[in-house]
């Protein structure tokens, strides 16, 4: 840059005084602190160009010469203002580039060009701004109180330029400044930078219930005169406590509780933070002091009762609830296995205790019965296992069974005797009954014979021979147990004869005997008839041995073959037992 030549200077700016002066249109270039700024020279150019000058707005009235140049010997001025030594570059095209911009450059520029006779100005305005810190909240409260108004906190932004706005968010969602309950308070101070330090002061009043709430606040600076931007604090989260004003106690399980059952009682208030430690009572008596829970164990029906639970610091808070312990009891008479004789009588019945209505069934296998069950005279189909069922009314999951078992007990009895004829055969089927089962014994002619598979029906056992006898024989069938034993006989014919069709022979259940009076009757039928047969046989060998004397020896010898065929029929009968 040349030196300045006072004589030159001073006959140029009379010449300029005294010309006319164009003004063009102003322009505005907008650089953050610290930025290099170019202004152009939008003066005319045109022409024979004598020389430009820029200078810089000092007052409405007064501006400030920066640099000149003379364009007929090249010759640039700057001026003696300090604030811009060494930061000012006049270009070939009359632009100036000014270094380091600051917050002091704010200011209109102005370009001015002497072409031919004229004066031609233009003028360009730096807007400058600083990007300011990010916001950040100084918390002034630990905790809010619901219904109270309260500094919330300090939001605080420094070195912007100009000052930045700042507003609050609550939840995220912008808090209007009208609501009440809110209020913003903002203090702008200037630093020695320059540049503006903001402090926004929150007051907020809460109300029950918010719990957790979270305030933000965020800048908002120009960066030019049409383009904005915005810097969001990290959140502040407070918690809004409240009185408690309402008190709940919960019981778990529920709602049925299960005698044996363990049982929690859970206390808690509405307030926040929740009170943690409560009184517990029942029915009016103090059970525990200082616990949030408290836990019954292995429940019985002497828990049932009213519960409450109460603020430590406020007895009048309180809540309570009715337990009812659901218990069902069961027992049945007799009580244990029992075992009786044939005939004999027995009353089943179940009994219960509970804590309500019940369903109670007497079953025996999938058979229901009366209860009580009342048998006059017992019998074999009696025995069995008998189940008492309980349930409870209305409570799930409780319900109570009780077994035992009942056995009828008697000396054997045969019930049925039979026999078929299959194959050339005779099958012999002896029925018996009574508890213990019996031992069946069988004998023919006091011989064992080997004896079929049994069948089991029920309390009667069927036993099965099968013979092919080669001439008359008896078979018995003895049935034994601990109780005492039943015999039967029975005659059966050779199987040379031509048999009768089946033949059952049964006993009268009623009367175990009666087999044995049918037996007895039938030997003396068979005695009586051998004896008249004995005796019409007698009358015929005296009528024979008459017409013996009468006729000749050929006749004789004939009639007493006769009378050997007719005696080798007699048939002699054992007695107690019957021909088949």
């Amino acid at each position: 840059m040349g030196a300045s030549r006072p004589g030159i200077v001073q006959r140029l700016l009379i010449l300029i005084l005294g010309m006319g002066m164009q003004v063009q249109a102003s322009t505005t270039v907008t650089a953050m602190v610290g930025d290099n700024v170019t202004l152009t020279c939008d003066s005319k150019k045109d022409g024979n160009p004598y020389m430009v000058v820029w200078k810089v707005e000092v007052t409405e009235n007064q501006k400030e010469r920066l640099i000149s140049l003379l364009l007929a010997k090249n010759e640039i001025t700057d001026s003696k203002n300090s604030r811009y030594n060494d930061r000012l570059i006049l270009n070939t095209d009359f632009s100036l580039n000014i270094l380091n911009i600051g917050i002091q450059d704010a200011k209109m520029f102005f370009c001015s060009t002497v072409v031919d006779s004229d004066i031609h100005e233009s003028s360009v305005f730096i807007n400058v701004y600083n990007q300011p810190s990010n916001p950040e909240i100084m918390p002034l409260a630990p905790f809010l109180v619901a219904g109270k108004l309260q500094k919330v906190g300090q939001c605080v932004v420094k070195d912007s330029y100009p000052a930045a706005n700042i507003s609050w968010q609550y939840n995220f969602q912008n808090l209007d400044i009208n609501k009440p309950g809110v209020v913003m308070l903002d203090d702008s101070t200037k630093n020695n930078k320059g540049f503006f330090d903001i402090r926004s002061t929150l007051e907020y009043m809460p109300k029950r219930g918010e719990g957790r709430i979270n305030f933000t606040c965020q800048a908002t600076y120009s960066e030019g005169l049409v383009r904005s931007m915005t810097n969001v604090s990290s959140p502040v989260a407070m918690f809004v406590h409240y009185n408690t004003s309402k008190i709940s106690l919960q019981v778990t399980p529920a709602p049925d509780i299960l005698e044996g059952s363990n049982v929690t009682l859970s206390c808690s208030g509405d307030g926040y933070p929740s009170p943690e430690k409560f009184t517990f009572t029942k029915n009016g008596e103090e059970k525990a002091v200082g616990l949030a829970h408290y836990e019954l164990i292995n429940v019985t029906q002497e828990d049932t009762g009213e519960y409450a639970c109460s603020q430590l610091d406020n007895p009048d808070l309180k809540d309570t609830v009715n337990i009812t312990v659901h218990y069902l009891a069961l027992r049945m008479t007799p009580s244990e296995n029992v075992s009786k004789m044939v005939g004999e009588n027995i009353t089943l019945e179940c009994f219960v205790e509970s804590s309500g209505n019940t369903e109670i069934t007497l079953m025996k296998k999938n058979k229901a019965n009366q209860n009580p069950f009342v048998v006059k005279s017992l019998q074999y189909t009696h025995a069995g296992n008998y189940t008492c069922q309980a349930k409870l009314k209305g409570v799930n999951e409780i319900k109570r069974e009780k077994s035992i078992i009942v056995r009828v007990e008697g000396k054997p009895r045969i019930t049925k005797l039979t026999k078929k004829v299959v194959n050339n055969s005779k099958v012999i089927s002896c029925i018996v009954e009574g508890f213990p089962k019996p031992v069946v014994k069988w004998s023919i002619n006091g011989t064992s014979p080997k004896e079929e598979s049994i069948k089991d029906k029920r309390s009667q056992w069927c036993h099965k021979i099968t013979v092919r006898p080669s001439e008359n024989i008896t078979v018995t069938c003895t049935a034994i147990n601990n109780h005492g034993e039943d015999q039967y006989s029975v005659n059966l014919t050779a199987m040379r004869f031509k048999e009768p069709m089946d033949e059952t022979l049964e006993q009268d259940p009623l009367d175990p005997k009666d087999n044995s009076k049918s037996s007895h009757s039938n030997q003396a039928k068979v005695i009586v008839g051998v004896i008249i047969g004995m005796l019409i046989a007698a009358v015929i060998a005296g009528l024979i041995y008459w017409l013996y004397k009468k006729k000749s020896k050929t006749s004789e010898r004939g009639t007493a073959d006769e009378i050997k065929k007719i005696n080798k029929g007699e048939n002699n009968h054992t007695s107690g037992s019957s021909a088949v």
